[in-house]
């Protein structure tokens, strides 16, 4: 394959934008990419990390002098000085810089309305990264490496949909330089290629030589053809995975509900990715989270162990509810809280709690009850907030919301009906001595509908390099 034959496979956009780093790579892919399209429908982005002092400075100007002499547009971005050469802690410096510039560069395509990003990854870089993965104890999805194309808001969430296309992936590095070799075109090199501190440095320079030597022939084709495997095998998978969730899994407010003899069944693998896709965005479940989670859910144990990021899960019963304990629930229950006057008193519904229970494994629920007019207000849980229904003693609201087992994700957005100070109705209880009707009272209907689990859903597949 040559480079006329890699721009050809490129998706139809009207305009395409390339992150450009003035090495060999981008350099050969940008001026191929401008000669084939015309040059008015490219867009170099490069992204100035701040950490090379002098030489990244002198970079910036290198390729915007080469991209304005293309008649290529040209976009600059610079990280917020010294982030990244003191980065915060507990961040990684090489993810921290990848996600600055991704994010850096949706934006600028936003704003220009470009729906395509072009990178210069070649077959080198998909050998090496199954190599970094295989370090990781990473599965057939991560051993896959780099794929052809992925949108954006996969590879770093919050991003715009924007399609990430990587047209050079059967091409090597060498021909790269060998373009700029034909063409006579200077490009730049960053002194940080040879600093082997860093691990694809280090596998590039001392590793994969080694490797090479012993193996015969050319190893980056062949761990670009095993990749390509892995790869097909790991799509395999994950078609099999949204067929499982399709038929056993539903898709509620707070996340996704899960039937967990259907789950406990499933071969590992299949659980494996079904667990992948549960715990979309949070990108350090690697293998050994994976295998954690897994062996939790498979003995019922409810250990310490957290995996990183705010996917969380419980068990009622027999269904696994998968959640994300960051989501704020409170704005979506407030909604479907309602109040209004009506004419006279109805039936109420009461059951301390169960029918949030029954919510969380899908169902939908309707709680109703009749309050005496006054000026009522909806808030939510707090600590050390008291409660006396009608029918008992007065309690912490904590200790009846433990009672009824409910989760604490759930209680702390749990709608209250508060008149002041004092609260008038929690949904699910009897309605509070304050709020109780008397004869010739004006009455207020107050009804909360919380909506049953809806059908699971296709979600693609995120690019975990």
């Amino acid at each position: 394959m040559d480079f006329k034959e890699a721009l050809e496979k490129l998706p139809k956009f009207e305009r395409y934008a390339m992150a450009f780093s003035g090495g060999a790579d981008s350099l050969s892919l940008l001026h191929a990419a401008s000669a084939f399209f015309g040059s008015e429908r490219i867009v170099a982005l490069h992204y100035e990390h701040g950490i090379r002092g002098a030489e990244s400075e002198d970079d910036a100007a290198f390729c915007e002098k080469f991209a304005k002499g293309l008649g290529v547009r040209f976009f600059l971005g610079r990280a917020e000085a010294g982030i990244l050469s003191d980065p915060p802690k507990g961040e990684n410096r090489e993810a921290l810089a990848r996600k600055m510039r991704y994010e850096w560069m949706g934006s600028v395509c936003v704003k220009e309305g470009i729906g395509c990003l072009l990178t210069a990854h070649h077959a080198d870089d998909v050998a090496e990264t199954l190599l970094m993965h295989l370090m990781r104890g990473a599965g057939a999805s991560g051993l896959a490496g780099l794929k052809e194309s992925v949108s954006l808001s996969q590879l770093i969430p919050g991003c715009p949909d924007i399609t990430v296309f990587r047209p050079l992936l059967d091409l090597r590095a060498r021909d790269c330089r060998e373009y700029c070799e034909t063409y006579d075109l200077p490009f730049r090199t960053d002194s940080t290629n040879s600093d082997t501190g860093y691990t694809r440095n280090w596998l590039r320079h001392e590793i994969v030589p080694k490797l090479a030597e012993r193996a015969g022939g050319d190893l980056t084709v062949k761990l670009r053809r095993t990749a390509r495997q892995l790869g097909e095998q790991a799509e395999f998978v994950r078609e099999a995975a949204e067929d499982f969730l399709r038929a056993h899994a539903r898709i509620a407010p707070f996340g996704v509900i899960l039937d967990y003899s259907s789950f406990l069944n499933a071969k590992p693998a299949l659980q494996r990715e079904i667990l992948r896709i549960l715990a979309a965005g949070d990108g350090n479940w690697d293998f050994e989270t994976l295998d954690k989670v897994l062996t939790i859910l498979k003995s019922g144990a409810d250990p310490d162990f957290q995996p990183p990021g705010t996917r969380r899960w419980l068990r009622l019963d027999d269904t696994l509810v998968f959640y994300d304990e960051a989501v704020d629930l409170k704005p979506f229950l407030l909604s479907c809280l309602k109040l209004e006057g009506v004419k006279e008193r109805g039936r109420g519904y009461s059951d301390n709690g169960a029918g949030w229970l029954k919510w969380l494994k899908g169902e939908s629920v309707v709680y109703r009850e009749y309050l005496r007019a006054a000026d009522y207000a909806a808030s939510s849980f707090s600590n050390g907030l008291r409660y006396k229904p009608t029918n008992g003693p007065q309690r912490k609201v904590g200790d009846m919301m433990t009672d009824a087992k409910i989760p604490a994700f759930l209680r702390r957005s749990l709608p209250i009906v508060m008149q002041k100070d004092d609260p008038g109705w929690i949904p699910g209880w009897r309605i509070s001595d304050i709020a109780a009707l008397r004869e010739g009272d004006e009455v207020i209907e107050a009804v909360i509908q919380l909506p049953g689990a809806i059908a699971w859903r296709v979600r693609e597949d995120g690019d975990v390099c």
